[in-house]
């Protein structure tokens, strides 16, 4: 007896979270099969190269599979993997080509060379959310300007100096959330962007002070700001510079915390009268201070900036952090736990 086409989806449902169910689901009838090919592949996650080919290929001879795609990641488990071949990525290329309706990609390629794949030519979907390591060259500009309805971008990439390609002014309208270089992100300053995290290597590094005096630009909407690698002599210029472009923010990291004369560093953080959690580096500190002087530090810090309700003290691998609540100071701690890791800044 035929069922409504309601309840056959309330059915897929209900087998949403067992991939296996749902493939039997397809081999009852054709009404199940279309119900249960919707859940099947809404999702698709991928850690093993042999299964992401599998589902690419499935794809490219189904277009109507391709449809149902809304999430699309694949990230390697293992921490050095060996390169993918040719082939792979072109059944990646031909899979995304399908995926009229993809809002959230992310993929990884260790060798830098094939950002080919993002023809905007070729590609009919509109990502909200896109988490990539390719090299930021032509190919990955002209893929990103024809994305116009991108929130999120986090973007890794090799290169060192401060050439690149420059995006056309007026990409990327609603971009919010930026994670990447420096030296990419000042590109995406003329964004509405709300929470920004910018990483320090190679020779950006000796351009920090000029690079941060453009924050000026975001200083209407931003509202998180996180800096990683930052080394510990550019931390006063770079509060000094943060301080002067008037920012909004509640969140601010990651700052190296001078040793000693602190009481400059305490000056730029009056300006920040919105500030609601700090984060700062303690490893360069000799001898590293344990709980008791973390929150004399930390109560130090609130006394300066007293909208702050929540200091993150780092030590490499380690988390302190310290929440103010009732009058009293309460800490977490977090081992084998890693800045670049750490989502507080956007989820926070």
């Amino acid at each position: 007896m035929p069922l409504s086409p309601e309840l056959y989806g309330r059915i897929a449902s209900f087998a949403q979270t067992r991939p296996a169910d749902l493939v039997a689901l397809c081999l009852t009838c054709k009404a199940f099969q279309r119900e249960a090919e919707i859940r099947l592949y809404e999702n698709l996650v991928f850690v093993e190269p042999q299964s992401l080919h599998l589902a690419c290929e499935s794809i490219i001879q189904n277009e109507r599979l391709g449809l149902h795609v809304r999430r699309f990641l694949f990230s390697h488990e293992m921490r050095r993997p060996p390169p993918l071949g040719q082939p792979l990525w072109e059944s990646v290329k031909g899979a995304l080509n399908c995926m009229h309706n993809l809002e959230n990609l992310l993929l990884q390629d260790t060798t830098y060379s094939n950002t080919w794949i993002f023809d905007p030519a070729e590609i009919k979907f509109q990502l909200r959310e896109a988490k990539l390591r390719f090299v930021w060259d032509a190919r990955m500009m002209n893929f990103l300007q024809s994305q116009r309805e991108l929130r999120l971008l986090n973007i890794s990439d090799n290169l060192a100096d401060l050439t690149r390609p420059k995006l056309k002014p007026g990409s990327l309208p609603l971009l919010q959330i930026f994670d990447g270089m420096i030296i990419t992100a000042i590109q995406m300053f003329s964004c509405p962007l709300t929470h920004l995290q910018m990483r320090i290597t190679g020779d950006s590094k000796r351009h920090v002070p000029f690079l941060l005096s453009k924050l000026f630009k975001v200083h209407k909407t931003l509202r998180s700001l996180s800096i990683l690698h930052l080394q510990d002599d550019q931390a006063l210029d770079a509060v000094s510079a943060i301080s002067a472009a008037s920012l909004t923010i509640q969140h601010l990291g990651l700052i190296p915390l001078p040793i000693t004369n602190r009481h400059e560093f305490y000056h730029y953080l009056l300006r920040l009268h919105h500030l609601r959690t700090i984060q700062v580096d303690l490893a360069h500190w000799v001898p590293q201070p344990h709980v008791m002087p973390q929150r004399a530090i930390a109560a130090e810090i609130k006394m300066y900036c007293p909208s702050i309700y929540c200091v993150v003290f780092w030590v490499h691998n380690t988390k302190f952090r310290w929440e103010y609540s009732q009058n009293e100071w309460r800490y977490h701690l977090d081992t084998q736990h890693y800045p670049q890791n750490d989502q507080t800044w956007y989820l926070g």
